[in-house]
């Protein structure tokens, strides 16, 4: 969920959860709420909410109706709903779901808070090095200039500065797009987010939302009554994390076989830490795996929110050191080919 969904984003499921949650609790029929929601909800969620109220008015369940829906809502938000309706306790439901998302939400802005100044730093340099190619280029045809290529990559003039521009704001560009068309499509960031799991300070932030997605799954299934089969299956599902959801047959698997849950985890061979683990048996020992689940997510949360700022801040430094080599090449170049050429004159 760090890659907003353009179709479903964060803060309209909030308001969603929000407005839901009010609702049920005041006894209002979720055919009307939804009604409402069509014409004074999100926008970009309004036919979506027309749809379910109409399949709500047809004797669907509120989780049949969002079948539909299943590329565009997370994992997580469907599942729990299932649940939540298949207890009779929806407005427990919708209040989870809106404390996890407006958690989310807040991870979502501290994350671009710490990357505007560092993208504004890139694009400054971009224009900076681009006109430097362009005048120098300019200057160089009218003979004042020794050198008409800064950076000693064979570009120069209006084409040079073009080409330099078109790489340097493209590659980004392409990887925003790409960012952005699998977070609009939940399976391609089921395996996105696994990939990331590799990737050093972003792979541990992302598997902490794993983590928690997991530990709020368990907790609500548990709540709700669910066997332990469906609880394992709705966990791993809610993780929306390729690295976890490969093995989710072999956990069903073994808790189908009297295994606990501990092994099931394991059997699935995504990378649970030993922590995790560890207040599983608690939990299962104690008979209270619910309130050590809702313990553990809130944990979970914390330090996911604190590894995204450290990623941001690192991944900020590296792009610091990439506007430095760039300037710094340019420096030097130019600086080469007038000591030369003093050398030259002087000789």
């Amino acid at each position: 969920m760090i890659f907003s969904n353009s179709r479903c984003p964060v803060w309209a499921l909030v308001q969603w959860c929000r407005v839901l949650r009010y609702g049920l609790a005041a006894g209002l029929d979720p055919v009307k709420l939804f009604r409402q929601q069509s014409q004074s909800g999100p926008t970009i969620l309004r036919s979506v909410a027309a749809r379910i109220a109409q399949r709500l008015e047809q004797g669907q369940s509120l989780a049949d109706a969002l079948k539909e829906f299943r590329d565009r809502f997370p994992p997580l938000f469907i599942e729990l709903i299932r649940v939540g309706e298949k207890t009779g306790n929806l407005e427990e439901t919708f209040r989870v779901l809106e404390e996890y998302f407006d958690q989310v939400l807040s991870i979502q802005r501290q994350f671009r808070s710490a990357m505007t100044y560092p993208v504004l730093m890139y694009l400054a340099a971009v224009a900076v090095i681009t006109l430097l190619i362009l005048i120098l280029g300019f200057l160089g045809g009218q003979g004042q200039a020794i050198t008409t290529d800064p950076l000693g990559l064979g570009l120069s003039g209006v084409a040079g500065a073009l080409t330099f521009a078109a790489v340097a704001l493209g590659v980004p560009l392409l990887l925003l797009g790409l960012l952005k068309l699998a977070g609009d499509r939940v399976q391609w960031q089921s395996q996105l987010e696994a990939f990331l799991l590799l990737v050093p300070r972003w792979g541990s932030a992302f598997l902490l939302l794993a983590l928690q997605r997991c530990a709020v799954a368990i907790q609500m299934g548990y709540q709700a009554g669910l066997s332990v089969p469906k609880v394992v299956r709705q966990a791993l599902e809610a993780t929306s994390n390729a690295a976890f959801t490969r093995g989710l047959s072999r956990a069903v698997s073994v808790v189908k076989k009297g295994g606990t849950l501990t092994e099931a985890f394991q059997a699935c061979g995504g990378p649970f830490p030993q922590e995790f683990y560890e207040y599983i048996e608690l939990g299962e020992q104690t008979g209270n795996l619910p309130k050590v689940m809702k313990r553990l997510s809130h944990n979970y949360a914390e330090e996911a929110a604190r590894q995204l700022r450290a990623a941001a801040t690192l991944t900020a430094w590296a792009i610091y050191a990439l506007i430095a080599v760039l300037i710094i090449l340019a420096i030097f170049r130019i600086a080469s080919i007038y000591l030369n050429a003093l050398g030259r004159g002087m000789g």
